[in-house]
């Protein structure tokens, strides 16, 4: 894949904090690709420094071959933004909204009208083009502010936690309307904390913690790295001593998710299922046993920590 997007060794800090420390990645042409972390881990720092709305402190950024920061003009025509919060005027209808759009991006506006057109059937909201975005649902607000960075036909899009406030079956609707997009040679950087979304979209992602990339693959890969099985149990009454009673089978970690229920993981665990099973058996009435390959969360959760953040 030819690299439409770069970052080398970038650095942000706001004050004393390090937002973003020594960040490398390469995105290519007609990929989806996630940029996952806790809240507070600088995904929306990274957007914005790759779109120039803000000024890296050191390191190089190239978009398409322009840098951002000194050829701003360039790189926007080039990319489109949806941000976080859905931030279209609700006073007007969906037509108003995209033509506001077209009159500040778009340096045709004779071509403009067919454009809008095309671009709310697409989002499924033609029939309702005229009426204010207020009477919209989260995921029509969703889909017309995708609609509206795509106006002026960029090649890249941004897009801050895509389905933020948007029910299941809208969920899917945008999902479905970005692999369109990128079999048309479209490529997307999301960002998200949603671990389905990005299993369900992504076809590669960086684990982003503390403004620092600390794994990048494809959600299949990452998942395959981890090396470790997930088996989780319900006893009565609870185990008192995980640790001890399972010491020696190779365990890697041993989490109580609710009571009466533990979490272990381990390394081939139809190896040591048997004897998992007869130490248990010995003192304990088991309720409940599965065997699970590590999900995106398991992943997420390795390598970030367990620690609430705000």
């Amino acid at each position: 894949m030819e690299t439409v997007v770069s970052l080398e060794n970038v650095v942000r800090c706001f004050g004393k904090l390090a937002a973003v420390q020594n960040l490398s990645l390469e995105i290519g042409t007609g990929e989806i690709f996630g940029l996952l972390g806790p809240n507070g881990a600088g995904k929306t720092t990274v957007i914005n420094l790759i779109t120039g709305l803000l000024r890296r402190d050191s390191g190089q950024i190239r978009v398409l071959g322009f840098d951002p920061q000194t050829q701003a003009r360039q790189v926007r025509r080039q990319i489109g933004l949806v941000p976080q919060e859905t931030n279209v005027y609700g006073d007007l209808s969906a037509m108003d909204n995209l033509w506001h759009h077209a009159a500040l991006y778009c340096g045709n506006l004779d071509t403009a009208g067919g454009r809008i057109e095309e671009l709310l059937r697409m989002m499924e909201l033609w029939n309702r083009r005229n009426d204010l975005l207020r009477t919209y649902s989260g995921g029509m607000k969703r889909r017309l502010a995708l609609a509206r960075a795509l106006l002026h036909d960029p090649q890249i899009i941004l897009f801050d936690e895509p389905t933020l406030g948007v029910d299941v079956q809208g969920r899917h609707v945008l999902w479905e309307h970005m692999k369109t997009l990128k079999s048309q040679g479209k490529t997307f950087i999301v960002s998200t904390n949603d671990m389905n979304e990005a299993g369900a979209l992504c076809d590669r992602l960086v684990i982003v913690d503390r403004g620092k990339a600390i794994a990048l693959d494809t959600p299949e890969a990452l998942c395959a790295g981890l090396g470790r099985d997930i088996i989780t149990l319900q006893t009565t009454p609870d185990v008192i001593d995980p640790e001890r009673l399972f010491a020696g089978l190779d365990v890697q970690a041993v989490t109580r998710p609710e009571p009466g229920w533990l979490r272990i993981e381990t390394r081939n665990a139809e190896t040591h299922i048997g004897e998992f099973v007869g130490r248990m058996s010995a003192q304990y009435r088991l309720e409940s046993l599965r065997i699970a390959r590590p999900t995106l969360d398991d992943v997420f959760l390795h390598h970030t920590g367990r620690a609430l953040r705000e």
